[in-house]
């Protein structure tokens, strides 16, 4: 009796304890899988790169190495980007120290005449919970120091792990073309390998558009403000804005607590708040939906879901992950007839006009890919 012929319950336990499993070993092989999973996604980004300059006639070694070098020199120039903006903010820490302290100080009176606890005992019970929390402070650090020293020794393998998938592409394929039992699913497969390749593609890129446009909008609204590091703060907003709803909150929440901080009205925080809301609308209602696309196009109830448990398993870099992945696992539903049901689960309302077009381009692509 093979598992079908099993009942339903057993069947469903078997699926569940296979779930339960393969989370275990992602929490437990995170290490290797979190940079693994990177590469292989910008290993889809890059690939078009590669490929172009094989067909200029250069090795194919050496074509892989100036993808990967250029993509590099991308991601150095806006840390170098980012890293001039967070010096300049911590040059300014000792006034922005002082200002928080005059607010807490107006904090603090204002609890004192409203709820009659004196400045005193507010101070006696902050230094408790200060004392109670000092002991696992250590810990803390420690543990964020060792997990951060532990991913930078992983991030170094990202480029040898995306060198490698795209050196032994065809190699892929042909192991596809073994386990693929026929001709006509053996192109089915191939093609939906594409798919999942194209898709990475256009959200990558139309993500680094998205937080492009974004970052000048930001920061143009913090600088027309007046707002101290409005470049900084606009570029964070942008680039938290690609964690799914926290993100957004966290990026809109940091400059209205600059504002407050280093301004005496608070129109300036309202100001900002404002700013935040207009460009968060603009993103969902014109910038996305043109820019980025129905590459990835998750309901919000799955993209919810998905992001809680990718946040448990993966941490933050499962929160950055999270949605391409699901865009991926989406296609690859949509490409096998067992699993269409699963697919239609996951997505949105179906767009049959918008669906006929990805799969023309999918198909032109697929032709320039095979010559």
């Amino acid at each position: 009796m093979n598992i079908t012929e099993q009942p339903l319950y057993f069947r469903v336990t078997i699926k569940l304890l296979l779930i339960g499993l393969i989370i275990a070993f992602m929490i437990l092989a995170s290490e290797i899988l979190i940079p693994l999973t990177i590469a292989i996604v910008f290993t889809f980004l890059l690939l078009p790169i590669s490929t172009k300059l094989q067909r200029w006639r250069f090795p194919k070694a050496l074509a892989i190495l100036i993808s990967i070098i250029l993509a590099l020199a991308i991601v150095t120039a806006l840390l170098y980007f980012f890293y001039s903006q967070v010096v300049s903010f911590v040059n300014d820490w000792p006034v922005l120290q002082k200002s928080m302290l005059d607010k807490w100080e107006s904090f603090q009176q204002y609890i004192s005449e409203t709820f009659h606890v004196s400045q005193y005992e507010q101070q006696v019970w902050i230094k408790s919970k200060i004392q109670e929390t000092a002991s696992s402070g250590g810990v803390l650090i420690m543990g964020i120091f060792s997990a951060t020293t532990s991913f930078l020794a992983s991030f170094a393998l990202i480029p040898i792990y995306i060198f490698f998938l795209s050196f032994y592409k065809d190699k892929f394929k042909e192991f596809i073309r073994l386990i693929s039992e026929g001709d006509d699913k053996h192109e089915q497969t191939l093609i939906m390998v594409k798919k999942v390749s194209l898709v990475s593609q256009k959200y990558l890129i139309g993500i680094f558009l998205d937080v492009v446009i974004l970052s000048v909008l930001n920061s143009t609204g913090f600088l027309i403000l007046g707002l101290k590091h409005a470049i900084l703060f606009g570029v964070l907003a942008s680039v938290l804005n690609i964690i799914p709803y926290i993100g957004v909150l966290i990026g809109s929440l940091l400059p209205i607590l600059m504002a407050l901080l280093t301004k005496d009205s608070m129109s300036y925080a309202l100001g900002v708040a404002g700013i935040c809301f207009f460009v968060q609308f603009l993103d969902n209602n014109f910038i996305t939906p043109y820019v980025v696309g129905s590459s990835v196009s998750i309901n919000p109830l799955t993209a919810t879901i998905v992001l809680v448990g990718s946040a448990l398993i993966w941490g933050i870099p499962g929160m950055v992950l999270c949605m391409p992945l699901t865009g991926m696992a989406k296609v690859v539903c949509d490409n096998i007839e067992s699993l269409k049901p699963y697919g239609y689960l996951l997505g949105e309302e179906v767009n049959y006009r918008e669906q006929e077009h990805i799969q023309d381009k999918v198909g032109k692509r697929i032709k320039e890919w095979n010559r």
